[in-house]
């Protein structure tokens, strides 16, 4: 019979192992594949220009948001399917929260860039 600080000790490593790789493959790799995925797609790109300085522009295209989505989809559902098995549970499920969590923070960062302009006044 274990005892909960055996089983809390247990845990500790893959859920810092977790959090490690998802931050990382969240922040360094999660772009790269969305823009593969535009240029794989042939997705337009937008324009450069400041919203304000913009005429009338075409509809952004249902496939730049796909673009974004796929990799966290691909990723929950691999975390998912990781997390059935007892062992890879918790590394799993914390590396899927922390991808999910950090690849939305980058995503907002870009589009918001994308969208709205960065070019300067």
């Amino acid at each position: 019979m274990t005892d909960k600080s055996s089983r809390s000790e247990n845990a500790l490593m893959p859920s810092i192992v977790g959090v490690i790789t998802g931050g990382i493959l969240a922040v360094l790799v999660y772009f790269p594949v969305v823009a593969w995925l535009q240029n794989v797609f042939d997705v337009p790109e937008l324009t450069p220009v400041p919203k304000k300085y913009r005429g009338e522009t075409e509809p952004i295209s249902m496939w730049y948001w796909a673009t974004w989505m796929i990799p966290i989809l691909v990723v929950i559902s691999i975390g998912s399917a990781l997390s059935f098995w007892r062992r890879l549970r918790v590394f799993a499920l914390v590396f899927t929260v922390v991808f999910v969590l950090g690849s939305a923070a980058v995503a907002a960062m870009v589009i918001s860039f994308e969208t709205n302009g960065f070019a300067p006044d």
